[in-house]
This record gives C-alpha cells, sequence and structure tokens, in this order.
C-alpha cells in the first residue's frame, strides 16, 4: 500500500457547516479569509442579483417590451396573435421568370417588381 498525505485544515481556515444554514444559502467574501454567509435561499420567482455590492434574491422586475427585429430570423410559425403587421415587405423577384422553385412553401407570397404582381405558392411538392 502506498503512503498517502492529506492536510488537515485548521477550524479558522475553514468554511464551516455552521455557515450552511438553509437549502439554498450562499457564502461570499468581502475581503480575504472573511466569509460570510450575505444571502439565504430566494423564494419562488426571485432572482439573484447585486444590491449594494452584496448578493441578494428579488423579486425581478417586469419585463421590458421588446421588439422581433432585435432577435435573430424566426425559425418556425410566427403568432401574430391578431396583431395587424405593418410596413410588411414581401419577398420580392425581378420578374416571373425569376420566381424560385425550390425550398419554398406552400402559401408563400412573392411580390414580382417589373409586373408589379403578387403570385402565392399553391404547390409546393
Amino acid at each position: 500500500m502506498a503512503v498517502t498525505w492529506k492536510k488537515l485544515a485548521y477550524e479558522a481556515d475553514a468554511i464551516l457547516d455552521a455557515y450552511m444554514a438553509t437549502k439554498g444559502d450562499i457564502l461570499t467574501a468581502s475581503d480575504v479569509s472573511t466569509p460570510a454567509l450575505v444571502a439565504i435561499a430566494g423564494h419562488d420567482n426571485e432572482v439573484l442579483t447585486v444590491v449594494t455590492d452584496l448578493p441578494d434574491w428579488v423579486t425581478p422586475a417586469a419585463a421590458a417590451a421588446h421588439t422581433l427585429d432585435v432577435h435573430t430570423a424566426a425559425d418556425g410559425a410566427v403568432d401574430f396573435a391578431l396583431q395587424i403587421a405593418t410596413d410588411l415587405v414581401l419577398f420580392t423577384v425581378a420578374d416571373e421568370a425569376a420566381l424560385p422553385d425550390a425550398g419554398v412553401a406552400l402559401g408563400q407570397v412573392v411580390f414580382c417588381t417589373s409586373e408589379a404582381t403578387v403570385h402565392v405558392c399553391d404547390s409546393a411538392s
């Protein structure tokens, strides 16, 4: 059997179990070698944040409104919830000869600029 060694820590150098009194407790330090329990377990729907330089559980602010143009392009159906799409520009091609024949979805709408005509795909098989 090989000889192994394990360094033992003095109580003053260790974080004691007493610091961890409640499920979700968090340890932090304001300076070197000064561990302290500064935030206990949060409650449902709270988030951990920093308040006056210390972590704390708080109720988050209401989500801010956002617009679709700050995200990557949708890769699925977008439900407009019966809202009007304003300033919508259709997919455009130069003329009818340029209407796509691959990668097209049933119901896809295309505008041909030279003829000023709108076309709807009614078969994509």
